[in-house]
């Protein structure tokens, strides 16, 4: 009787185990709207959560506003590295231009300039968000957009790979 209730126990553990692994997975991937009546503000509380809890901080972005470059300054000011994928300063609208100036001259900020970025990434140790459009305030309460939540490890590290080919070879991690 000692052998079938050893064995019992271990398939009672080995279920355990496998249901909180599914649990961890379920969660792992968030599909969700920004914009849209009642979700104005989703993208945006996203995005905060995620530069305010991180240890690091990598972001790929059209251009960015004042009040996320306000943020990222603390951030940077903070001890935390912040790098940052952008448009070329010309490319960026003339009412900004001088954020990226203020960015470029912070301390503890990594600014890596390319023509071709169109898309909203935001990526930290511990999750990462990506949709489109720029790092703005206005425009991602304002733009119905959608909106991927990524907190699963193995994902985060392909992201972080994606994030890498974007920057000069020398800044590879």
């Amino acid at each position: 009787m000692s052998l079938l209730a050893a064995e019992n126990m271990k398939l009672k553990k080995r279920i355990e185990d496998l249901e909180n692994r599914l649990l961890r997975l379920v969660g792992a991937i968030k599909i969700f709207t920004g914009g849209l009546a009642g979700k104005e503000h989703e993208m945006n509380n996203h995005i905060a959560e995620i530069i305010t809890n991180a240890t690091e901080i990598k972001i790929v972005a059209p251009y960015i506003t004042e009040e996320f470059a306000l943020i990222l300054q603390d951030r940077a000011k903070n001890g935390i590295k912040v790098q940052i994928v952008l448009n070329d300063r010309r490319l960026w609208p003339d009412e900004y231009a001088k954020i990226y100036d203020k960015l470029k001259a912070t301390q503890g900020i990594d600014l890596i300039n390319n023509p071709n970025v169109k898309y909203l990434l935001i990526w930290s140790p511990s999750s990462a968000l990506f949709t489109s459009g720029p790092l703005s305030k206005d425009s991602l309460m304002k733009t119905i957009l959608i909106g991927t939540l990524v907190n699963e490890k193995s994902k985060l590290k392909e992201i972080l790979q994606i994030f890498n080919l974007m920057l000069p070879s020398f800044m590879r991690s």
